[in-house]
């Protein structure tokens, strides 16, 4: 990880506190969440840029929200997913089965 003094945001010590915390645990191989909400300008995109850079040694993956995409079944899914189709056989069976019928590269369970 990346050393968070090179990357503070002004004024948001405690919130990125969090995001150093977070990445911290997952480096550590914990799982966990931070939702990130709030009204327009108030510095959302700062705060996961600096997440980002501070995940050097994290694979990243990102979607975008396009509300001409509304429709699209698992749209942010395929946006977030496909760069990893190539090491799709290296996941659970389970999950790879899932994602394979999400891209369609097999057919749903019991369809022909």
């Amino acid at each position: 990880m990346t050393d968070s003094r090179d990357l503070m945001l002004r004024g948001r010590q405690r919130e990125s506190t969090a995001l150093d915390r977070l990445l911290g645990s997952a480096s550590a191989g914990r799982s966990g969440v931070l939702v990130l909400r709030g009204e327009p300008g108030i510095g959302k995109t700062a705060l996961l840029e600096y997440a980002i850079r501070s995940a050097s040694n994290f694979t990243v993956l990102r979607a975008n929200g396009v509300e001409s995409e509304m429709e699209f079944a698992f749209g942010a899914l395929h946006q977030a997913c496909t760069p990893l189709l190539e090491s799709i056989a290296r996941l659970p069976a389970p999950q790879r089965a899932a994602l394979e019928t999400t891209f369609g590269l097999r057919a749903y369970p019991g369809r022909a």
